[in-house]
């Protein structure tokens, strides 16, 4: 009886062992990366934001998700060190790339090989997903050819038909400039010169002079930095009716309201749009909007949709990996792979290769004040 008992209490045991095992707390722990000094406007605010939420939704789940921030101060080599202490943490399970494309390119490699998930909610070469085939690095936005290619359509429906390009050195602007040339819309547009950035700043009346001739009507750009703003200043001093587009690097709202003379030259501006903006339900909305009311509030800034980008580069992984109950990278990126993810205002899809499959060509015109208006591009 005594053997019986003591069979009994230990059975007892196991049981609520066991039952401990399943209740017990998992983090999900996220790491971000990049210059904190140089996020665009509500970045930050919306990954904070998502925590916050998460947190608040899955409460009684047995996971909580931390996000932990790895500010490189703009430099690559403190950027490429922290890759490396990351790469070695076991308790990172995912991490929020830079938008310095040359830290996120070597980030990409290594955290591969360590089998992390990398998430990419910011520009990255072209090449990386190309020339690889890493089973854990996944883009939030458009690539630089598809950028090309969404300008070119958005020029196609302007009243420009003959068009000038000018594009940085780097070959992420390269690739930019390729997908516009090599689009063919159908329409009667034709690209009658393509210059590049230096040659433009260091002989601008020249090639101004050229382009009069040559009866330019519209000038697409692809700086690699700021550049841009002072080049397009002085091509609307020129003339004021001159059609002018380009990528997200002049999707700068603190500059633009604060300077009154590029807010006048931005107005009409075309932008190519990098994110995946998706319709949004009734539920969406009342969420955005309480969102945006909130920020506003409490910062007394313009909302910035790199508030969702941020917000839905947190949400992408921590609802992956509590739905399915694993914090394991590998299989969150099995998933996404598989069944994408639908986010706040962006729905993402996947290919092999870790792109974006555009679902919706989008632009966007800045009007006159400074605000962005979206249009659906007719292909």
């Amino acid at each position: 009886m005594k053997k019986i008992h003591i069979f009994l209490i230990a059975a007892i045991l196991l049981l609520a062992l066991t039952g401990c095992g399943e209740n017990q707390s998992h983090t999900v722990k996220i790491a971000v990366m990049g210059d904190e000094d140089a996020f665009y406007p509500g970045y930050k605010e919306g990954i904070e934001r998502a925590e916050r939420d998460l947190n608040k939704e899955y409460a009684d789940s047995g996971y909580n998700v931390q996000c932990e921030f790895y500010n490189d101060n703009g430099s690559y080599e403190e950027g490429s060190a922290f890759v490396d202490t990351i790469a070695a943490d076991k308790s990172v399970d995912a991490v929020i790339g830079s938008m310095d494309m040359d830290i996120s390119k070597t980030a990409a490699y290594v955290f591969d090989n360590a089998e992390k998930l990398f998430i990419m909610p910011f520009f990255l070469y072209d090449d990386v997903y190309e020339n690889n085939n890493y089973g854990t690095v996944l883009s939030l936005c458009n690539s630089a050819r598809t950028v090309g290619e969404l300008l070119k359509f958005a020029a196609a429906e302007t009243t420009a038909e003959r068009w000038a390009v000018c594009a940085a050195d780097g070959s992420f602007e390269q690739a930019e400039t390729r997908g516009f040339l090599q689009c063919r819309p159908n329409s009667a547009i034709q690209t009658v010169d393509c210059v590049s950035i230096s040659s433009l700043e260091n002989n601008f009346d020249e090639t101004y002079s050229r382009w009069e001739t040559l009866g330019v009507e519209g000038v697409i750009m692809f700086p690699k930095d700021g550049e841009g703003f002072e080049i397009l200043k002085k091509l609307k001093k020129k003339n004021p009716a001159l059609i002018c587009g380009g990528d997200t690097a002049f999707d700068n709202s603190d500059l633009i309201f604060n300077d009154a003379e590029l807010m006048r030259a931005m107005n009409g501006f075309i932008i190519a749009e990098e994110f995946m903006l998706a319709d949004m339900t009734d539920d969406e909305k009342d969420l955005v909007r309480e969102i945006v009311r909130e920020y506003t509030e409490n910062t007394g800034n313009d909302f910035d949709t790199w508030y969702i980008q941020g917000y839905n580069a947190v949400r992408i992984i921590a609802d992956t990996a509590i739905k399915n109950k694993t914090v394991n990278s590998s299989e969150i990126s099995e998933i996404l792979h598989k069944d994408g993810y639908d986010g706040l205002m962006e729905n993402f899809s996947f290919d092999s290769k870790g792109r974006q499959q555009t679902q919706t060509y989008k632009y966007s015109k800045i009007n006159e004040s400074g605000y962005a208006e979206y249009f659906n591009i007719k292909k």
